[in-house]
């Protein structure tokens, strides 16, 4: 009866969130496709095609990938083995290697339509592809031979051959159809409601939609948000060792005030599938917005051993061995967690593994790693001896630069000078350059405006200057506020640390109070706001969840070279 009533909600949501779910949005004014649209959650660029090795395979069965199984119409074990393998790594959002899988599924049995059907999903958009879809020069055969096989379908099978159809209108030459295809989605799975897999597909396919866009900056779900959430949780409960809803569960959650709910999720995946690079790195998703750095930075370690590997064993595929955004996950995790050795290793790594350019404000972000790892963890003796030379025509690593240096300037004595790193930074503000959008994420200049009025704030607050310097962090926090989530945010230190920090400072703790309890709805288990909290309560005499809060920042720093006494370092 539960199953039952499970299935008339979820059909009740769907119907409730058409119109939202099926709307193909325009990008915003400003936006643009450059060279950062290739740093992504992801180790993958574009899928073209897949050559075979000397003995003639495609790819050889990879380890750790689980051992998921949909069936599918072949009298091959071998094909039905691939094609898992395929379908598992698609839902890993591995899409060379499932591709190649599908490849070595048709090499055993070439009649099987679903091998087709793999190649084809695995050659569309995918969620972490960072760019506009260019249809991969090998579609168009797919489809043909996709369409020859489907006459030796099952009937569930030939109505997914004629959805993937529709997500290619054109066979396979044009742009693809998202809306389309994910309304085709959604009628099947009212045709076969026991088929959890038409379920996450379904689910992919909207997601496709609103990549990176589930959730308002206030906390409110999108209006497609719940229809996906509880169709992933009804999943969940009935496979609960489904790969793609274990994955997709912590990208539509992970931005929410509620991450925790998915700490499950990311247990599961490092267990269930530790060759797959993606879905080791995905638990890192959970524990760098709950407050448990050292498990994200060990996840990312793992993740980054697992890409190796599957590289070694693929190399005819030529999938990366390292990833810029996970380095840069790994260095946030390391640093937020007090780690400061651990973070400057995979800070460096992550600024080797980018080539910033004048255009590239993203891949300068990355570059700039070391520096926040500095400033994070006031290390303002080692930011102003850092000789590393920044080409004058990064602006964005520019203006960091000025930001972490005038801060080292203030706290180790001399405002004068870091008035001056704020004049230079200043300098650097105009111009379209920092305002050209990371497609679906935030600008530049919105990172530049919080260090210019962060840094304003601390050298007026340091001149006793107040209400002036209160007001500039506060202006701060507004603009870091209405920023697009990414991780690690495209500001990783966040606003309400250093007023939080100030406040304390000047004995207005029912205020500090107020700021770290904002800091952790939105950044919840952080052991900096955790502390904040512990201080301000003390602070106040109140003893009410000091053993919480304790705990809560014991927790996040359990690993710190050194544990922080402060939300913030400013000496």
């Amino acid at each position: 009866m539960k199953k039952v009533a499970l299935l008339f909600g979820c059909a009740v949501v769907l119907f409730a969130t058409y119109l939202f779910a099926f709307e193909v949005k325009k990008p915003k004014p400003g936006t643009v496709r450059g060279a950062s649209a290739a740093v992504t959650c992801s180790w993958q660029a574009d899928v073209t095609d897949a050559d075979t090795t000397a003995r003639g395979k495609f790819i050889a069965l990879l380890p750790g990938w689980g051992n998921y199984n949909y069936p599918i119409a072949t009298a091959s074990d071998s094909t039905r083995l691939y094609f898992n393998q395929g379908l598992t790594l698609y839902y890993s959002y591995h899409m060379k290697e499932a591709f190649a899988s599908f490849k070595e599924a048709a090499r055993f049995d070439p009649a099987a339509p679903m091998v087709y059907w793999g190649q084809a999903l695995s050659l569309g958009p995918y969620y972490n592809a960072g760019g506009a879809y260019i249809a991969p020069a090998a579609l168009p055969a797919v489809l043909k031979q996709m369409n020859v096989a489907a006459a030796g379908a099952t009937g569930k099978e030939k109505e997914l051959l004629r959805v993937m159809s529709l997500r290619y209108p054109q066979g396979g030459i044009a742009l693809a159809d998202n809306g389309a295809y994910a309304q085709g989605m959604r009628k099947l799975i009212d045709a076969y409601p026991s088929d959890v897999d038409i379920r996450m597909l379904y689910i992919d396919a909207v997601m496709l939609i609103h990549p990176w866009d589930f959730w308002e900056s206030d906390g409110r779900a999108k209006a497609w948000t719940p229809e996906l959430v509880e169709l992933c949780k009804a999943v969940l409960i009935t496979n609960p060792n489904h790969p793609a809803a274990l994955h997709y569960y912590i990208h539509l959650t992970e931005a929410s005030r509620n991450p925790e709910v998915a700490a499950d999720n990311a247990q599961a995946l490092k267990t269930l599938f530790p060759g797959v690079a993606h879905m080791v790195h995905m638990a890192s998703h959970v524990y760098q917005r709950t407050g448990l750095y050292f498990q994200g930075v060990d996840a990312n370690v793992k993740a980054e051993k697992s890409a190796a590997l599957y590289a070694g064993l693929a190399k005819n595929i030529a999938s990366a061995k390292s990833n810029p955004h996970v380095l840069a996950v790994e260095t946030y995790c390391a640093f937020s967690g007090a780690m400061y050795q651990k973070a400057m290793d995979a800070a460096l790594r992550c600024r080797k593994s980018v080539t910033p350019s004048a255009v590239d404000n993203y891949s300068q972000y990355l570059y700039m790693m070391p520096v926040f790892t500095m400033v994070r963890l006031g290390k303002w003796h080692e930011l102003l001896k850092d000789s590393t030379a920044i080409n004058p025509g990064w602006r964005y690593a520019c203006i960091l630069n000025n930001f972490a240096r005038g801060l080292a300037f203030l706290y180790t004595g001399e405002p004068d000078s870091a008035a001056v790193q704020l004049q230079l930074l200043r300098d650097k503000l105009g111009g379209p350059a920092l305002k050209a959008r990371r497609i679906p994420f935030n600008t530049a200049f919105e990172g530049a405006s919080i260090a210019e009025n962060m840094l304003d704030g601390a050298i007026l607050l340091g001149r006793n200057k107040y209400d002036d310097g209160m007001a500039c962090l506060k202006k701060a926090m507004a603009i870091e506020d209405a920023m697009i989530y990414t991780e690690p945010a495209d500001w990783p230190i966040p606003v309400r640390q250093f007023l939080g920090a100030y406040l304390l400072k000047s004995d207005y703790n029912p205020q500090a109070e107020q700021v770290y309890r904002e800091d952790l709805e939105r950044n919840p288990g952080n052991g900096w706001s955790m502390l904040g909290m512990y201080q301000s309560l003390k602070a106040q005499n109140r003893k009410e969840k000091l053993a919480y809060y304790k705990a809560g920042f014991l927790r996040s720093f359990s690993h710190a070279d050194v544990a922080p006494v402060s939300s913030v370092f400013m000496n």
